[in-house]
């Protein structure tokens, strides 16, 4: 997939990148139930929870890159 941009659909970011559902899950987010999660980008979803999308982001690539889940 490559890196991780804020247009990228969140379900397709978590199937593509497994890792990635745990940072989803680390600030509550239902994205993986969420039949929004289908066509909703990573932006929307971070501003719908009032996450800054830059640090989200970060999180995300660094749980891809890693493999890893990111712990807060």
């Amino acid at each position: 997939m490559g890196k991780i941009t804020k247009d990228k659909v969140i379900h397709q970011v978590m199937k593509s990148i497994p890792a990635t559902a745990r940072v989803f899950e680390a600030h509550r987010m239902g994205c993986k139930s969420c039949g929004g999660g289908k066509v909703e980008t990573v932006a929307w979803g971070a501003a719908v929870h009032g996450l800054d999308v830059e640090t989200f982001l970060r999180e995300l690539n660094e749980a891809a890159e890693s493999g890893e889940s990111h712990k807060k």
